[in-house]
């Protein structure tokens, strides 16, 4: 008999068995893969940005009601400290917050050491056939292939189905449902999108800076710049990232969903025309437009936007009248691409969706059909940006239910 079980060793799970270990409780950690943190080693290209001093309900979609809780009683600062503690020295980019080391696998190695001194039963490769209460009502039994495990409390932070070859693949959810809960579907998010409106294959590999903005059903939503990405498919990188929640969730309900995007955004719509302009009048030889605008963009781009633009890529440049000009200018700073679905699961970094709120106290992320049953990380209604929030969110979440003794 354990006094807590927490199932699911990523950022959560490390988090909550870590907290709940130092206040006294014997606790053990089952984990479905064959080692922990498997997650946690792929963050910020292996470096893990493990939080941000930029934190805000804003920077999150999902429950706002989980959101403001949570970050009221686990906040950036908090993050900071609990690492610092652990022998993790934060190193500061910008807000962006890393370990000094700036590898994700001296976080992992953090815990692991944290979990040894606590005396954490870790058990790896682990696969759950069954929870259940117990008869008496006052702990919780946990079926495995390698033997039944007893519980005073079990916290469930197995996560949704992103990145499904890291750990989180949905094997649990049949499980949770039978204990009553329900999960939104989940959907991708900090992820690319299939797109119509462009040649993309012509343009696949192309990279630069551009502002995307999402539109839903006619109203914009949400805009980012930063390194767009030119996929075969459609678009990626970390502006359509910052989007990408909105998007998945509006496409799942069936809206229209589209991306303007600025291909140009160290210039105004009327620098970029006077630019073209100005280039037209002093090309006095036979330069094509395509030639006489080299070096503006890539030029595998500048050639797909030109043929967008609705102008000939061969005309002279010195014959451009007025709408050519304004032609080009609309479609290098306002070219709609329509967008058709996310990528799949297996692409994606993290999930929106997750549990219903409405099940859970958003205070203590107890379940409210049963008791000593708790909840954390992705497997919850939120998701964050990229930057820092969804490992926030971990560890705050992860805090929360692994201290309610």
């Amino acid at each position: 008999m354990y006094d807590v079980i927490i199932i699911g060793a990523g950022a959560s799970g490390l988090m909550a068995a870590a907290v709940a270990a130092s206040k006294g409780a014997r606790v053990a950690l089952l984990e479905h893969k064959d080692d922990i943190g498997k997650k946690i080693l792929a963050t910020g290209n292996g470096r893990c940005n493990f939080t941000n001093t930029d934190m805000s309900v804003n920077k999150f979609h999902g429950s706002k009601a989980l959101i403001k809780n949570g970050l009221s009683q686990f906040n950036y600062a908090d993050t900071i400290r609990f690492f610092k503690e652990l022998g993790i020295p934060a190193y500061d980019n910008a807000g962006y917050i890393y370990p000094n080391s700036r590898q994700a696998a001296s976080v992992v190695a953090a815990f692991r050491m944290e979990l040894m001194r606590f005396h954490v039963d870790v058990k790896t490769g682990i696969n759950i056939t069954d929870i259940k209460p117990a008869d008496d009502r006052t702990g919780y039994c946990i079926q495995t292939d390698n033997g039944s495990f007893k519980s005073k409390r079990l916290i469930i932070a197995c996560g949704l189905t992103a990145s499904p070859k890291l750990g989180s693949d949905g094997s649990l959810f049949r499980q949770i449902e039978a204990l009553g809960h329900h999960i939104q579907k989940p959907l991708p998010a900090l992820c690319g999108f299939s797109c119509d409106g462009l040649n993309f294959k012509k343009i696949t590999g192309v990279r630069c800076d551009a502002t995307v903005a999402s539109v839903i059903d006619g109203q914009m939503t949400e805009q980012n710049t930063g390194e767009l990405q030119l996929a075969d498919y459609g678009i990626s990188g970390i502006p359509v990232f910052q989007i990408s929640s909105l998007m998945s969730r509006a496409l799942n309900k069936g809206q229209k969903v589209e991306v303007i995007i600025d291909f140009l955004p160290a210039f105004s719509d009327d620098e970029l025309n006077g630019y073209i302009k100005d280039r037209s009048i002093t090309t006095t030889d036979n330069r094509s437009l395509n030639e006489m605008l080299n070096g503006l963009l890539n030029n595998k781009l500048l050639l797909e936007l030109i043929h967008k633009s609705g102008v000939s890529p061969d005309k002279k440049g010195r014959l451009l009248t007025d709408d050519d000009c304004k032609s080009l200018t609309r479609s290098i700073k306002h070219t709609a691409v329509s967008v058709k679905k996310p990528r799949g699961l297996e692409f994606a970094q993290v999930c929106a969706g997750g549990i219903y709120t409405k099940e859970i106290d958003v205070r203590t992320l107890e379940s409210k059909i049963h008791p000593g049953l708790y909840f954390c990380g992705e497997l919850l209604d939120v998701d964050g940006i990229c930057g820092g929030y969804n490992l926030q969110w971990a560890w705050t979440s992860g805090y929360i239910a692994g201290e309610m003794q």
